[in-house]
C-alpha cells in the first residue's frame, strides 16, 4: 500500500441524523478517493454544522494496517475482528473495497449484521453466490449498491445523453481502450488468482459502461491473451470482441503493461464521432470530442467528483430515495459477462452469456 495521506480534522460534529460508515479494506481507492467523499457529503438536513456521513471505523485481515490507517485518517476504531466492528450501532453502512477473493464473505457478513452495504465490483467470483448475496438485501430490506464509479463521471453522463439525445444518429460500432502499465503498489492481488487479471480489474467496468451508455445486454464475446509481461499467470493484456442483443459489435482491449496510452472510448455513429479520452474516473483532465468529416469539437464537461457523487447516490438509496449507482443486478450481467470471457480464453472460441440478460 502507498504512503497514507495525513490525517485531516473533521470540520463537522456527528450525531444521529449523520450516516455512520464502516471500511472493509484499507485500500489505496479507500484511502485516496472514499475518505473524502464520504466526509464530503452534504450536512445532515436542518443543520449545516453536523456531518451527513461520517466513517465510524476501519477493518482489514491486517490488524497493523488497519491500525496505521484509522492513525492518519483519525478515524477512531480500527482492528482485523469484523463482527465485532460490526457490532457497534453507529455503524449503518459498510464500504467493501478489499480484495475481490474477499467481497462475498464480507457482504453476508454485513447483510447478516443488518447493515447497507455499497461494495466496488464485483459483488463476488461466483454467479451463485452473487445471486444468494442479492436476495440476503432483498428479504432484509437493505441497500445493496456497486461502486462502478465510471457511471459517475461527468464525461461518461455526458456522452450517454448525447446519445439518448442522437447527436451521431445510428450507433454503428464503439471500441474502449482500457490500458495502463500497473503500478507497482498494484502488483498484489490484481496479478494472483482468484479475482486477480485484467477482466476483473478493467474489463468489468468496461462490459458495464457498455451497458449504461447503450442499454443493450451482452450476447456473445470472444476474446484471446496477446502479452503477459509480468509473469503473473494471470491476465495482463485482453483484445475482445463483444455483441451486444441490439446487433452492435465492440472492440475491448484491456491490458496491465501499456504504458503512455489514455483511457479511451469511442463511439462511432452515421452522423459522428464521439470520442472520451483520458476518461478514467481518476483522470484529471478528460476531453470529450465530436467529430463530424473534417470538424473537430471539444466538449464543455461539469465538474464531477465521482466517487462522492457515488457515495452520494448510495446514501440517498440508504434514506429511501431512489437507487445506487448500479445495483447486484448490474454486477450480476457484468459477471456472467466476464465469466464467458473466461471460458472463452480457455476455450479459444465465442462463448454465449448466460443467464440470459
Amino acid at each position: 500500500m502507498a504512503d497514507l495521506p495525513r490525517p485531516r480534522l473533521a470540520h463537522r460534529k456527528v450525531d444521529s441524523r449523520s450516516i455512520g460508515f464502516l471500511l472493509a479494506g484499507a485500500s489505496n481507492v479507500a484511502a485516496r478517493w472514499m475518505v473524502d467523499a464520504i466526509w464530503q457529503q452534504p450536512p445532515a438536513v436542518g443543520s449545516a454544522d453536523v456531518a451527513g456521513a461520517y466513517i465510524v471505523g476501519i477493518y482489514s485481515h491486517n490488524g497493523h494496517l488497519a491500525r496505521r490507517f484509522a492513525q492518519s485518517f483519525g478515524i477512531l476504531h480500527a482492528g482485523e475482528d469484523l463482527e465485532d466492528l460490526l457490532q457497534r450501532r453507529e455503524v449503518q453502512c459498510v464500504y467493501i473495497g478489499s480484495h475481490p477473493r474477499h467481497h462475498g464473505e464480507t457482504v453476508r457478513a454485513a447483510l447478516q449484521a443488518g447493515k447497507h452495504v455499497l461494495c466496488e465490483p464485483p459483488l463476488a467470483l461466483e454467479l451463485d453466490e452473487a445471486e444468494e448475496l442479492a436476495r440476503m438485501a432483498e428479504h432484509r430490506s437493505l441497500v445493496l449498491g456497486l461502486n462502478y464509479s465510471w457511471r459517475a463521471t461527468a464525461i461518461m453522463r455526458r456522452l450517454r445523453d448525447l446519445l439518448a439525445d442522437d447527436a451521431i444518429g445510428e450507433l454503428l460500432g464503439a471500441r474502449i481502450q482500457n490500458t495502463a502499465f500497473l503500478p507497482l503498489e498494484q502488483h498484489t492481488w490484481r496479478l494472483q488468482k482468484p479475482g486477480g487479471g485484467v477482466l476483473w480489474d478493467r474489463t468489468l467496468h468496461d462490459l458495464d459502461l457498455l451497458r449504461f451508455l447503450t442499454g443493450m445486454a451482452t450476447g456473445n464475446v470472444y476474446a484471446f491473451n496477446t502479452q503477459t509481461l509480468l509473469g503473473s499467470g494471470v491476465e495482463e493484456d485482453v483484445i475482445a470482441s463483444v455483441h451486444l442483443k441490439g446487433g452492435l459489435v465492440v472492440q475491448l482491449h484491456d491490458s496491465f503493461v501499456l504504458p503512455h496510452v489514455p483511457v479511451t472510448v469511442e463511439l462511432y455513429g452515421a452522423t459522428g464521432t464521439l470520442t472520451a479520452r483520458r476518461c478514467h474516473p481518476a483522470s484529471k483532465e478528460p476531453e470529450l470530442l465530436l467529430t463530424r468529416g473534417d470538424t473537430v469539437r471539444q466538449l464543455d464537461l461539469e465538474e464531477i467528483q465521482p466517487h462522492r457523487a457515488a457515495v452520494g447516490r448510495f446514501i440517498a438509496a440508504v434514506r429511501g430515495n431512489g437507487q445506487p449507482l448500479a445495483t447486484a443486478a448490474d454486477d450480476r450481467r457484468n459477471l456472467a459477462a466476464v465469466i464467458a470471457m473466461q471460458e472463452s480464453l480457455r476455450r479459444r472460441a465465442v462463448m454465449p452469456v448466460t443467464p440470459a440478460q
